[in-house]
């Protein structure tokens, strides 16, 4: 009998066996996605082995397999090996892991996809690069033309030209016939740099992140397995490409949290990198003004190759930051203070374009009733409801529960509030009211609403359509306008003091890449930051760009508080709609690992049970624990937690290694 071995993308970490009926017998099924009975309903699965002549035993009988969902293998050796690596790693069966790499939802074209003429261009720029520049590609050419597996870190400050050492690092590595994935940590970012490869490459580039349809991913799959297309540009998921002669992977602004998974399997892109990199006897290149710590420590002890890029191109000037402290300002007539008012002034008389930047969406953060003071919450989080004007009504940010305005006070019944705070909404209406005749792009979720809004903005700031863009932490990154002289920061304490250990290191990231999105040509660089704690430390090193100093007080912070690179940590949340519930359950999983660290002596710290930062989401109650150690100990008892406890009805848990955050 013809047996197919088919991993399912369930929370079982085992095979399933199915028979391969006569029909579909000349289908070479291994390597495909196929459709299986599974209890009493049907699953889409991954056949990752196929036996020719299986012996059954007479009392087992297996159900065939119903149908084939591809035509093309859409797997690889490489893939079926890394899906079992994720399982091992992050903890989660291997059919969930293959459901990550290579998503059920990929839909099969109805028509045959055409093979494209590959035009690959070789057009190098004859502009002179810096020594900086310079050494850092040779050292990765060289990995490169060698088949090294090495692993780089680029530390270069904004504007320091790290956008032209991976272009041609992607061409030595296209010129030695292997493919290139290029990794950026926002969508938005994706219309500029798909517009520069597409010109210096040809049409042997690909765009891949959510915003990409299923049929077109399908079709990428395709051609790259066609050896068409060599080179991808895209959001973390584009990680798990199938390309077989892989030779360089890029993570631009490695510091960002998108790069980290949150669901199950809650995976780090760049350790997915390192691992196919290995694999591969492949490069990885992280570059970054503002590493993350964890990364920059990882370079110190030798895990990367350190290449240091600290001064822009022709040794421009970095931008003056300039901290306005707010501290004993009690009420301000507009969201700018005087000298940013100014600043904003002075700019648009010189025609010369403005980044304004505010980590909020909405119009205010909360409203409150006038008459008794009471915060209106979401219903089913324990978070304000945000107001938003345009179109009015308050919004969870978290579940998304919206509300019609106005509504009576819970409290007292009363419909008069007032609001409290400044988001994007509000800003934007401050600026149309200050000056009106000035065009204004608001970038952030609510008008992000599909791929072309990015085009959009990009291609309208490049061309001077608008002089002010106007956003969320979408703007702080990776856009190069050469016309923009002004950043203004509205608030920079948004992220400053939330109880997570990597809040300081946020807000040195934010306030640095934001403040280099500016000055970047011949125009000089100005940039205004809002405070109430000027003399924060992250924002006295952002100040003078001073990442050095910055890392030596976080690391020994870190050091004494024994927090990661130092250790491994593992966040557990447990989610009950029944807050006793909820919290019965995190007490019973904390005594069960309290005692397999006791009886295994292993030196884990064990935290908690603690409310969640945000301690009901969507109706349910969240509490967690916190464990910290080495991650060999820590997945070792987070199996045996797993594998021994059961769940009572309706309460559910998840489990994160190393997650972004502890909130």
């Amino acid at each position: 009998m013809k047996v197919a071995e088919v991993v399912l993308p369930v929370p079982l970490n085992k095979s399933f066996y199915y028979s391969i009926p006569e029909e579909l017998n000349n289908k070479q099924l291994k390597y495909k996605r196929v459709t299986v009975p599974f209890g009493k309903r049907t699953l889409d699965g991954y056949v990752i082995s196929v036996t020719e002549n299986y012996e059954l035993t007479k009392d087992i009988k297996l159900k065939d397999v119903i149908s084939v969902i591809d035509d093309i293998k859409i797997l690889t050796d490489e893939v079926v090996k890394l899906a079992k690596w994720l399982s091992e790693t992050y903890l989660c069966s291997v059919g969930e892991a293959m459901a990550t790499i290579v998503p059920i939802s990929l839909k099969v074209p109805k028509k045959a996809t055409k093979n494209k003429k590959i035009k690959i261009k070789t057009d190098k720029p004859s502009f002179d690069m810096t020594k900086y520049q310079k050494k850092a590609i040779e050292q990765i050419e060289n990995a490169l033309k060698n088949n090294i597996n090495e692993n780089f870190l680029i530390h270069g400050v904004t504007g320091s030209g790290k956008t032209e050492v991976y272009l041609r690092s992607i061409q030595t590595a296209i010129d030695n016939n292997k493919s290139a994935i290029f990794l950026l940590p926002e969508i938005s970012l994706t219309p500029q740099f798909i517009s520069i490869l597409n010109k210096r490459f040809g049409n042997i580039v690909a765009l891949w992140h959510s915003g990409v349809t299923t049929i077109q991913k399908y079709k990428i799959f395709n051609s790259i397995q066609q050896g068409e297309t060599k080179i991808v540009v895209g959001a973390r998921s584009a990680i798990f490409l199938p390309f077989t002669n892989l030779g360089l992977i890029i993570i631009d602004e490695e510091h960002e949290n998108t790069y980290k998974q949150n669901n199950k399997p809650s995976y780090d892109t760049k350790e997915i990198a390192l691992w196919r990199a290995k694999y591969n006897s492949a490069v990885t290149v992280f570059g970054s003004a503002t590493p993350s710590i964890e990364t920059y420590y990882g370079a110190t002890e030798k895990k990367y190759k350190l290449l240091e890029m600290p001064y822009r191109i022709d040794e421009k000037e970095m931008p003056q930051i300039k901290m306005i402290s707010l501290k004993n300002v009690k009420t301000m007539v507009s969201v700018f203070s005087k000298p940013m008012l100014q600043a904003i002034k002075r700019a648009l008389a010189r025609r010369e374009q403005i980044i304004i930047f505010l980590n909020r969406r909405g119009f205010s953060p909360s409203i409150i009733c006038k008459k008794c003071s009471t915060v209106i919450q979401c219903p089913h989080c324990s978070v304000a409801m945000v107001y938003h004007k345009y179109p009015e009504r308050l919004e969870c940010h978290y579940c998304g529960k919206q509300l019609k305005f106005p509504l009576k006070c819970p409290n007292c019944a009363n419909q008069e509030y007032k609001v409290i705070g400044v988001a994007t909404q509000r800003v934007e209406e401050d600026l149309k009211n200050l000056f009106p005749h000035t065009k204004i792009f608001r970038l952030d979720r609510d008008t992000a609403t599909s791929k072309q809004v990015y085009t959009e903005v990009y291609e309208g700031i490049k061309n001077e359509d608008y002089s002010i863009l106007l956003g969320t932490q979408m703007v702080t990154k990776g856009f190069d306008f050469p016309r923009v002289s002004l950043v203004c920061v509205v608030d920079a304490d948004t992220s400053l003091y939330l109880p997570d250990f990597r809040s300081s290191e946020r807000t040195f990231q934010l306030i640095t890449q934001v403040a280099g999105r500016c000055g970047r040509a011949e125009i000089k660089g100005k940039v205004l930051v809002q405070t109430k704690h000027p003399e924060n430390y992250a924002l006295e090193f952002a100040k003078q760009y001073n990442y050095k100093d910055f890392y030596k007080q976080e690391i020994e912070f870190r050091k004494d508080l024994s927090y990661p690179p130092f250790c491994n940590i593992a966040k557990i949340t447990v989610r009950n709609k029944d807050n006793k519930k909820s919290l019965e359950f995190t007490e019973t999983v904390y005594k069960f690992i309290e005692e397999q660290i006791n009886k295994l002596n292993y030196p884990v710290a064990l935290l908690g049970p603690a409310q969640s930062y945000i301690s009901k989401l969507n109706g349910t109650y969240r509490w967690q624990i916190i464990l910290k150690g080495d991650r060999k100990h820590l997945k070792e008892i987070l199996e045996q937690t797993s594998s021994s406890l059961r769940l009572p009805s309706e309460t559910f848990i998840n489990i994160e290694l190393d997650p972004s955050d502890l909130l």
